[in-house]
């Protein structure tokens, strides 16, 4: 669980810096509740939000792969993989760039896929051994 919980504190960290980024555009929109209708203050919220709701069940299926003994690289590159991707939507709705915003969602669908597939190897492997 060494590889998830490194990536955890990243993600976190993540999170907390665009957390900041959301205050700022909110105190720099002078709004207190919602988006004002502010362009920026809403690609601020959307990146924040977007990154949490895809983040939570990853980290879940990455404890979860290294408690049923997944090959730790396999943990540490699909970590990293999903962590840019993230990086590169989070840019795509403060900046406005498609091309990052493809890349980051086709690495993020890709990185709960193969780990949605390995956890169903490693689930039907683990409770094949114990009948």
């Amino acid at each position: 669980m060494n590889v998830s919980i490194l990536f955890t504190i990243i993600f976190i960290i993540f999170y907390l810096v665009l957390t900041i980024i959301t205050i700022r555009a909110r105190k720099s929109a002078r709004v207190e509740y919602g988006d004002g209708f502010n362009k920026d203050l809403t690609k601020a919220i959307r990146a924040h939000g977007n990154f949490y709701e895809f983040t939570v069940f990853f980290i879940i299926s990455s404890f979860l792969l290294e408690i049923l003994d997944a090959n730790q690289i396999y943990v540490f590159f699909v970590n990293t993989i999903f962590l840019l991707g993230r990086i590169s939507h989070a840019y795509s709705m403060l900046k406005e760039k498609l091309l990052f915003r493809m890349v980051g969602m086709m690495a993020t669908l890709f990185c709960y896929a193969v780990n949605c597939i390995y956890l169903i190897i490693l689930y039907w492997q683990y409770f094949n051994h114990l009948e």
